[in-house]
């Protein structure tokens, strides 16, 4: 499993790309946002587990 800043940061490109392009389909703007919470999700549980994070 990647690191918590690893998953943390695409969490945050993807939203961004979200950001910039104007959502022209209804089903890539939830796909994108679906990544992201998986993204999301994995840098949480990295965090629990302690990989990459530095505050443990």
């Amino acid at each position: 499993m990647a690191d918590y800043a690893t998953h943390a940061q695409n969490a945050r490109e993807l939203l961004e790309a979200v950001d910039a392009k104007s959502a022209a389909k209804k089903r890539q703007y939830d796909t994108a946002i679906a990544a992201a919470q998986v993204e999301a999700i994995l840098a949480l549980a990295a965090a629990e587990q302690g990989i990459g994070a530095d505050t443990r």
